[in-house]
């Protein structure tokens, strides 16, 4: 059923879209931790400033959603199937990586509303980054062992 890298790497992206979002949001709402959030990064990457409106954070959300589905795709064909050893290890690494290249391409590209990011907001989205990688790694094991298992419906 979930033969090769696309399909398994497809869900495992988006569920750790979905937890790192949820990290994120957590840390900043209830925690009041920081004020940047992922999808400010995608708002300002489409629209050229954070999403504001309903619609524009609906959409940063959708942008963020892909974004992290290619990046489980991406994984995926970067690891075997099924997966090697330090799977959940190599997978973090992979979130904390992507976290220092969005921050790195943001001051490459000095874009400005991005240009000043406080140690909490870096610090905040380096942990949504590190739950992203473990979701990735935790679900693409769970897909891999369940396709691997005998059928027994």
């Amino acid at each position: 059923m979930l033969r090769g890298h696309y399909l398994p790497g497809l869900i495992a992206g988006f569920s750790g879209g979905l937890a790192a979002t949820a990290v994120n949001l957590v840390l900043i709402l209830l925690f009041n931790v920081s004020n940047l959030r992922f999808i400010d990064f995608a708002g300002v990457f489409i629209f050229g400033y954070p999403p504001e409106t309903l619609g524009e954070n609906l959409l940063s959300f959708f942008a963020f959603l892909v974004f992290s589905t290619t990046l489980g795709v991406l994984f995926t064909y970067l690891t075997a199937i099924p997966p090697g050893p330090y799977l959940l290890l190599k997978a973090v690494h992979f979130g904390m990586g992507v976290w220092f290249f969005s921050y790195a391409l943001t001051l490459l590209f000095k874009i400005p509303e991005l240009a000043r990011i406080s140690l909490a907001s870096a610090l905040t989205n380096l942990v949504a980054a590190a739950a992203y990688g473990l979701v990735l790694g935790l679900v693409l094991r769970f897909l891999t062992r369940k396709t691997a298992a005998p059928n027994q419906e």
